[in-house]
């Protein structure tokens, strides 16, 4: 298939490389990744997108996230996604979290939720 005027011209312009590194991060977790020194590609027509998908990128990745399964003895009600906090002093564990799953068993009048946050 012959290359298009715009695909010879997306390929003739000028290309930058615009890279994020946290030690922090990479302290934290050593094998993230596979132990892959290469850095994640993404491909953008302008560096402002770059750098926002970096930064969004950071967000989710550079943030400490716990998840959790609780067992209640009551059926709870639950209407769209909600934000509980969970106190677990075994697990040192005292954060809000979003419910990631949601059971209730009719039978034995118990709930059991997912929380991920």
């Amino acid at each position: 298939m012959p290359a298009l005027p715009s695909d010879i011209a997306a390929a003739l312009r000028p290309q930058i490389v615009v890279s994020n590194e946290d030690a922090t991060i990479k302290a934290r977790f050593p094998s993230a990744r596979d132990n892959s020194a290469e850095p994640a590609e993404g491909y953008f027509d302008q560096r402002a997108h770059a750098e926002a998908s970096i930064g969004m990128r950071r967000a989710l990745v550079g943030t400490v996230r716990r998840r959790c399964a609780v067992a209640v003895d009551d059926l709870m009600e639950v209407a769209g996604v909600e934000t509980h906090r969970v106190i677990d002093a075994e697990q040192v564990l005292d954060a809000p979290m979003m419910m990631a799953r949601f059971e209730a068993d009719l039978e034995t009048e118990q709930s059991k939720v997912e929380y991920f946050g």
